[in-house]
């Protein structure tokens, strides 16, 4: 039933056939336009789609607190060129050529760091378009189909190298499709869009989607909600590199799960030991962080597209992708236990039959105090998840913080009842009040009496405000049982995920 749910809601969020015919229409026309063109730089034009829209994981973009144009990007690739390489006189070749076109010129963006882009408005209540348009030619370098890419920063021109095509012959061979799923999507489209098409075999297969990329499409749907009034949004091939090569599974909520059990995975592994075993798809190393494009395995390290190379200069990428990664493990835990589409926080209709998880959650956790099973062990999670959910704005708190009041009036003197205690003050602290000297003292008196517990050090200094990242290394040593960054008192250290 939850994979169900989940491609019900993957198929609200794609393109529909309608929409996909209006964009490769109007990719065509710029195709075409660009294709008849002269440039300064050289000649046998090749200009064709990248992005999600060749890798069939195009999703209605989120901005503002609502849906935001399709994005479609498209390489405009001189195969050959001039004796004289000039980033500066190609980006202007394109941007010039675009500007010949009144449409064009009328709808064309001020110049981007790497693309032109044109603006299509909304029509007639359909989703808009903007096509950005990526200057390039082919290199003398790198691995087949290698292209160098033009970039402006503060008025200067250079090159980078970059490889869509190749990436999307890779991504094809990992995503294969079989005749029996072929005919199966084709006759499902056609027979849903009979006005469209006349025959079965006019649906383009770029309608096809597979479980892989039905994952790829909620994930990046789930992180562009995330980041709404957010900075240091994970980038979306980033998510589609590690999701392929790491999924091993048919259905789409398995296909989530091991992107985030190995990303959870590397994150608690660095924490803990300082280092990462290598392993080509998420690396670090002497500071640096590297997810290669697949494609240029074959390169020295130091020669690789690195998807990551925004990491190694803003240290709060790297964070924010693993904290988008925890809530993404959460939010997929509370659809799991609920079967309703909203507990995964995408913003879209509500697919699915069930009671919300906090209702849940809270029915579970009164019968736990009821009893008296089991309170504090690891395998009674429901107080924490209920206060990630109030973290999060998704339940109110004043409930939950009764129920931590309970659970400490009936937790046994010694270690539960500290434990109880932790619980009731971070409550308070996540709601930004200031601790009395008297809970102060309190604090320091837990601490006091569980000097020799890992866990009882970290929490506790985490409530003064005085957490470092070595306690927390030292806690999840301490505790092999169990991932500790998973633990909503985490949430007050700000910087856990930085390794230091």
């Amino acid at each position: 039933m939850s994979n169900q749910i989940l491609l019900q809601i993957a198929q609200y969020l794609d393109i529909s056939p309608t929409d996909y015919k209006i964009a490769q229409e109007r990719f065509n026309a710029v195709k075409n336009w660009l294709d008849d063109g002269s440039y300064k730089s050289g000649y046998l034009l090749d200009v064709y789609l990248q992005g999600s829209f060749r890798l069939g994981t195009v999703v209605r973009p989120y901005h503002n607190d609502k849906d935001g144009n399709f994005d479609i990007d498209q390489v405009c690739e001189l195969t050959k060129y001039n004796e004289l390489k000039s980033s500066e006189i190609l980006k202007n070749d394109v941007g010039d050529r675009l500007k010949e076109n009144n449409d064009y010129e009328r709808m064309l963006d001020t110049e981007g760091k790497r693309c032109w882009t044109i603006e299509y408005a909304t029509e007639n209540n359909r989703p808009g378009f903007h096509i950005d348009i990526l200057p390039a030619l082919k290199s003398d370098e790198g691995t087949l189909h290698s292209i160098d890419i033009t970039h402006k920063e503060d008025d200067i021109y250079s090159w980078s190298t970059s490889n869509p095509k190749g990436y999307y012959l890779w991504f094809k061979s990992k995503n294969a499709y079989s005749t029996s799923f072929i005919e199966s999507q084709r006759s499902t489209i056609f027979n849903a869009n009979k006005e469209l098409y006349e025959i079965e075999e006019e649906v383009p297969k770029q309608l096809f989607r597979t479980s892989l990329q039905r994952a790829i499409q909620i994930m990046k749907r789930h992180r562009d909600v995330h980041f709404v009034n957010k900075d240091f949004k994970p980038i979306s091939i980033i998510i589609t590199t590690i999701t392929t090569q790491v999924y091993t599974e048919s259905n789409i909520i398995e296909i989530i799960d091991e992107f985030i059990n190995y990303t959870l995975s590397r994150n608690e592994f660095l924490i803990k030991n300082g280092y990462l075993i290598k392993d080509d798809i998420l690396d670090y190393s002497d500071g640096k962080w590297l997810i290669p494009n697949p494609v240029d395995y074959a390169r020295p390290e130091d020669e690789r597209e690195n998807f990551a190379d925004r990491w190694n200069l803003e240290s709060e990428l790297a964070n924010s992708f693993f904290e988008w990664c925890q809530q993404l493990k959460r939010d997929i835990n509370s659809f799991k236990k609920s079967g309703l589409s909203d507990s995964l926080n995408l913003k879209t209709k509500s697919f699915g039959i069930g009671e919300k998880v906090d209702g849940i959650l809270i029915k579970e956790a009164e019968k736990v105090i009821e009893n008296r099973v089991g309170i504090f062990s690891s395998n009674n999670r429901e107080l924490l998840d209920l206060i990630h959910l109030c973290i999060e704005g998704k339940t109110e708190w004043e409930p939950i913080k009764e129920l931590a009041e309970r659970y400490y009036h009936k937790a046994n003197e010694g270690e539960s009842k500290d434990v109880a205690k932790v619980n009731y003050y971070q409550i308070a602290r996540h709601r930004g009040k200031s601790f009395s000297d008297e809970a102060r003292t309190d604090i320091l008196n837990v601490l006091k009496r569980n000097s020799d517990s890992a866990s009882f050090v970290l929490c506790c200094n985490l409530l003064l405000g005085s957490a470092s990242q070595k306690m927390i290394r030292d806690c999840m040593k301490y505790n092999n049982y169990e991932n500790i960054l998973e633990w909503p008192i985490l949430r007050l250290y700000k910087y856990r995920f930085i390794n230091k």
